[in-house]
């Protein structure tokens, strides 16, 4: 084994702003797809629904949680 120090990895930037918008819209997508599928009536478990609109609520959630305790930039991105 080699005696070299392991250096620490730093945390990535990311822009959150654009992660929560596009996980809440892919929630969405799914939910109207749900829609769609209730429509043409070849429902599936309507637990799927109540999946897709928990995820569309805690994506809102955590978007303004990130700008309330300020993890969020003006930029949208990580501090």
């Amino acid at each position: 084994m080699r005696d070299h120090p392991r250096q620490e990895l730093r945390p990535a930037k990311v822009n959150a702003k654009a992660l929560f918008v596009i996980g809440t819209s892919a929630w969405l997508l799914g939910l109207l797809t749900l829609g769609v599928m209730h429509l043409a009536e070849r429902t599936p478990d309507g637990r799927y629904a109540w999946v897709c609109v928990a995820g569309i609520v805690l994506g809102a959630v955590g978007y303004w949680w990130a700008h309330k305790v300020h993890l969020i930039n003006d930029e949208g991105m990580s501090e």
